[in-house]
């Protein structure tokens, strides 16, 4: 094949990606619909092994690494879209996380300083910092540590807990990582 006939052919997939991208994304929805009624969580990280295992077991060995990566970004970007269709969730989990800290969201602030930890061999932390571009979220500083096997991970994050992106931020970590909490509100010059 030309590289034109390569191109054309990747052109040709892509479009059948986006239409499949489509759909998954209306059952995403539907879920979260279904998650709002019996209020469940969205994130089932056990329900997602299995899928990864299951689905990657019949790939080829030289891209494996490569599907699974794709599959878990896949997941990550359906559950974001779900998070942002669960308004009480959003409210409940910055909530929660404000009170633990003896804050509140009317405190004048312009970014965030949240904790949070990862199983160093599981991380994700790849797609915790993809979410805060997805959401329009700056990163102004990340502080990472190893201790125990565990990623210690201190974030700054630009904006406003009442904005509707960071929310949706919050609200992800918050349901997906452990040890989430909100340090402190502080101005970022």
């Amino acid at each position: 094949m030309t590289l034109e006939e390569i191109r054309a052919e990747i052109d040709k997939l892509d479009n059948e990606i986006k239409e499949l991208f489509v759909k998954r994304m209306e059952c995403a929805k539907h879920v979260a619909e279904v998650k709002s009624a019996s209020g469940g969580d969205v994130y089932a990280p056990a329900r997602e092994r299995e899928i990864l295992e299951c689905r990657s077991s019949d790939i080829d060995a030289e891209i494996r690494e490569e599907y699974t990566a794709f599959q878990k970004h896949l997941m990550s970007v359906c559950r974001r879209y779900e998070y942002g269709l669960l308004d009480r969730m959003q409210e409940q989990v910055t909530a929660d996380a404000l009170e633990e800290a003896g804050l509140t969201a009317d405190t004048e602030h312009s970014g965030i300083v949240i904790g949070f930890s990862c199983s160093l061999e599981e991380s994700d932390l790849n797609l915790f910092v993809n979410m805060a571009k997805l959401n329009r979220v700056g990163i102004q500083e990340m502080q990472l540590e190893i201790k125990d096997g565990r990623q210690q991970i201190t974030m700054t994050l630009s904006g406003n807990v009442k904005n509707g992106g960071m929310k949706r931020l919050l609200c992800q970590i918050g349901k997906e990582a452990e040890d989430f909490r909100i340090i402190r509100l502080e101005h970022i010059l």
